[in-house]
């Protein structure tokens, strides 16, 4: 099955021009596919607001690419942990063990449920998705954290922003981990063009550098 998934892969690829970094959809399942890229389209264009959007921009910019997969009967595509084939995840095109840091961009295989992305079914209003696809953002950057609890609270700040959007209650705690960040970013009026680029917000924003003096 693993061969089916480079085949298709390859079939993007002559459909759409070289892969580049961005977020690809695996065509391997049509409708999987056109329900993860329709959501895909609706935070690129805003329509999931502004947070949900940076995301996908930050997806499009980094120097590693990320493709989106169906979970399927096929246990490669299955968590290691997973005995039935239900858990979502996102790997690592790498070597280096599950969870390490990676500072350097690293493509990503993301893993999900068609119930997730189908907006007729209950699991899709989790925001399952949007939380993996952060995860392979950090990955495409570089930026993926060693620390179990920053990963949370970073995916889980889009994940929030999702479930906001729709008119959802956010999330307070995820695995265990609280996650008030959202929220908090929301109340104090951050979330805005300006503050954008350091999405996610997990504490008070960068100070500015001072401006040079002239001599």
């Amino acid at each position: 099955m693993r061969l089916y998934h480079l085949s298709a892969l390859f079939l993007l690829t002559a459909l759409s021009g070289p892969l580049h970094a961005a977020v690809q959809v695996d065509p391997l399942d049509p409708a999987f596919a056109k329900m993860a890229q329709k959501e895909i389209d609706l935070m690129r264009s805003g329509e999931r607001g502004i947070v949900c959007r940076s995301l996908i921009e930050r997806l499009e910019v980094a120097t590693a690419t990320a493709t989106v997969h169906a979970l399927t009967a096929d246990e490669t595509t299955w968590h290691p942990n997973d005995t039935r084939g239900t858990r979502s995840h996102t790997v690592a095109r790498d070597t280096r063990v599950r969870g390490a840091e990676r500072s350097r961009p690293t493509g990503a295989d993301i893993y999900v449920q068609s119930a997730r992305v189908d907006p007729s079914m209950s699991l899709f209003k989790l925001g399952t998705f949007v939380h993996e696809l952060s995860l392979a953002a950090d990955l495409a950057e570089g930026a993926f954290s060693a620390d179990f609890r920053t990963r949370e609270k970073r995916a889980s700040f889009y994940r929030n922003a999702w479930l906001d959007a729709l008119g959802f209650k956010p999330i307070a705690i995820s695995d265990r981990v609280p996650t008030p960040e959202y929220t908090r970013a929301k109340s104090d009026g951050l979330l805005t063009e300006e503050n954008a680029a350091h999405f996610p917000l997990l504490g008070p924003l960068p100070t500015p550098s001072p401006e040079p003096t002239l001599p």
